[in-house]
């Protein structure tokens, strides 16, 4: 789904007001008129004390929430329920995923005596008094005078803890306001989802598909830590689920924002802490696996607390930007943090809290996925406008490049035409000329200007052949020493050429194109070298980087004006004392061209007033 400005406005409209709105159904869901008047705790370290021996102990004064963190003690609690009505009532205690809770009452046939009853998330739902996904409950009786009652846990879990008394009204109006709350959660962390998976589809983007997995994971993992798969799930099966799904949001998380992070070049050490982080996952699931959920559960939270303090800390150290800005992702991790920070140290029995504790998870992950989707939105904005540059930039460089081929055929046709016009008046002039039986310097002249058009004319067509890759390679035994030679002879210059062959001369290449590269360098020497100036070509073996032989073609001559040798193999480069010599600048360019194609390499140096044209080709 690709939202234009507007609409992405409208939408971040309607996820505030729906936070609201969660905020809102959060606050009114812990409004309830409870009964107990007064709470007290005491720890048995021993876990060996009965209701009688715990009655005479010294209870201390408790908040509403009983926060003891990870501990193998049990905890009783004793409650006072205030005077009441004689109806039924309903005693609520959260969290839904602790283990065992006993409830002991008076017994009314029996004074002095104690009634218990047993819940817990390793007990079936079904046999709970109180059927509410949200909490458990004991059923008890209202009594016209303040009542007594020890609530006894004893969890693999965090010992926390929050009982209340309420009537059945109460209760059920409460637990309607959280299930409106969860619908609420459940829409929004929905709809972030789809979003990422949609993105993901179009993008494939493994950050968004990691978020994708991320948000599937807490949606599960809220909602069985706030009981919802109790009703469906069998419950000793659903006790390991609940710590597997705890343990698997932090694995998950760390490996989000680690793939985050990365992106902005963080301190590499803080980043391979982070890393470090994950290889906990199996050691914890080894744990869970062998009966020892309670030390799982505790170090995963330590191992949460601990990423939270990086996810504070890396933003600061980021080397590189990115989409969003650093500044933002600072802001951002620093919100996380507090999230994170709030929802755990309550946990692990750090600080004392409120009921509101009880919904840190649900509140955290909200918290979470919406600043996640703040960063994915905007990368995945600034990523799709980044393509859709990409994609005009491709289809204007495919247009250019039609345009520059549709050039290169009229080109082509061009110098096909004037190659087969120019060639039959030039061969008409050469009859004319041998049936005039001009003489004399007068015809040398005239033969050397068609000769020079002539050579024009074909260097323009092997340029054009080139570019089109129409030309082809025969490759067959080649005497460089005898080409070079007959060269020579041709030009008639062997007066002023020192040819010096070192090594066998002898390779296997393409004759024509071979000939046609040492014609052009040797007549390009002859034309810029001063007049009677000496001229120096050297063969000789020369080995090569991957062991095979090959042959080096050297020609050195002086120069009257030194040529720029970073353009001398360009199109149509003529050196600035060329001007007196008949050229187009092609011949240079031709010849790098078919050393390329002879698998070979063209190159030029200057040493002092003389200039070096080096041409190597494999044996």
């Amino acid at each position: 789904m690709h939202l234009n400005h507007p609409d992405r406005t409208v939408v971040r409209s309607r996820l505030l007001i729906m936070l609201a709105l969660c905020c809102l159904a959060f606050s009114t869901a812990c409004k309830a008129q409870d009964l107990i008047i007064k709470r007290e705790v005491f720890r048995d370290p021993s876990n060996s004390l009965d209701i009688h021996a715990v009655e005479r102990q010294q209870f201390e004064p408790a908040k509403k929430l009983l926060t003891a963190g990870y501990t193998p003690d049990t905890h009783w609690l004793r409650i006072v329920v205030g005077p009441s009505s004689p109806q039924p009532l309903e005693l609520r205690i959260r969290p839904t995923y602790l283990d065992e809770v006993t409830l002991y009452q008076p017994d009314p046939d029996h004074p002095g005596q104690w009634l218990a009853r047993t819940t817990g998330d390793t007990y079936p739902f079904e046999e709970r008094d109180v059927l509410y996904p949200t909490a458990f409950g004991f059923l008890i009786q209202g009594q016209p005078e303040s009542t007594v009652y020890y609530l006894k846990l004893k969890t693999t879990s965090t010992s926390i803890l929050y009982a209340e008394v309420l009537t059945p009204q109460d209760s059920r109006l409460k637990d309607l306001r959280r299930s409106a709350l969860i619908v609420m959660y459940l829409s929004l962390m929905l709809w972030l989802t789809f979003w990422a998976a949609n993105d993901f589809i179009s993008t494939r983007h493994r950050l968004t598909g990691l978020f994708v997995l991320y948000q599937l994971t807490h949606i599960a993992y809220v909602l069985s830590v706030l009981g919802y798969l109790a009703p469906f799930v069998h419950a000793p099966l659903n006790d390991k689920l609940t710590s597997l799904l705890v343990i698997s949001v932090a694995f998950i998380s760390i490996l989000l924002h680690y793939s985050l992070l990365v992106i902005y070049k963080p301190s590499r050490i803080g980043m391979r802490a982070l890393l470090a982080l994950s290889f906990f996952y199996p050691f914890l699931l080894f744990l869970l696996c062998t009966g020892h959920a309670q030390a799982a559960l505790q170090i995963n939270a330590y191992i949460i607390l601990a990423g939270a303090i990086l996810f504070l800390t890396l933003p600061y150290t980021a080397r590189q930007d990115s989409t969003p800005s650093r500044k933002t992702l600072q802001l951002i991790y620093a919100l996380q943090t507090l999230s994170i920070g709030s929802s755990m140290m309550p946990i692990v029995g750090w600080i004392a809290t409120d009921e509101w504790n009880l919904n840190s998870g649900l509140a955290y992950s909200l918290v979470s996925g919406l600043l996640m989707y703040i960063i994915l939105q905007q990368r995945s904005a600034a990523l799709r406008q980044e393509a859709e540059k990409t994609r005009l930039a491709l289809q204007l460089a495919q247009q250019e490049l039609a345009f520059e081929r549709e050039k290169r055929d009229e080109l082509g046709h061009f110098m096909a035409m004037i190659t087969h016009e120019l060639k039959t008046p030039l061969a008409v002039i050469r009859l004319a000329l041998d049936a005039m039986q001009m003489t004399g310097p007068l015809k040398k002249h005239v033969e050397h200007s068609i000769n020079d058009i002539s050579d024009m004319i074909d260097r323009c067509a092997q340029i054009n052949r080139i570019e089109d890759q129409s030309i082809q390679v025969n490759v067959e035994s080649c005497d460089t020493g005898r080409i070079l030679t007959a060269l020579i002879s041709e030009y008639g210059c062997a007066a002023r050429v020192d040819l010096r062959i070192g090594a066998a001369a002898v390779i296997n290449t393409d004759q024509l194109m071979l000939r046609l590269i040492l014609r052009n360098l040797l007549e390009n020497a002859l034309k810029y070298a001063p007049a009677g100036s000496p001229i120096l070509i050297e063969v000789n073996t020369q080995p090569h980087a991957d062991g095979r032989n090959s042959i080096s073609i050297c020609i050195e001559n002086s120069v009257e004006t030194p040529p720029d040798i970073s353009r001398l193999f360009d199109k149509y480069y003529r050196g600035p004392g060329s001007r007196k010599q008949t050229g187009f600048g092609l011949g240079l360019y031709l010849s790098r061209a078919l050393a390329l194609l002879l698998k070979g390499r063209l190159d030029a140096s200057l040493h002092g007033d003389r200039i070096r044209l080096c041409l190597w080709l494999p044996h």
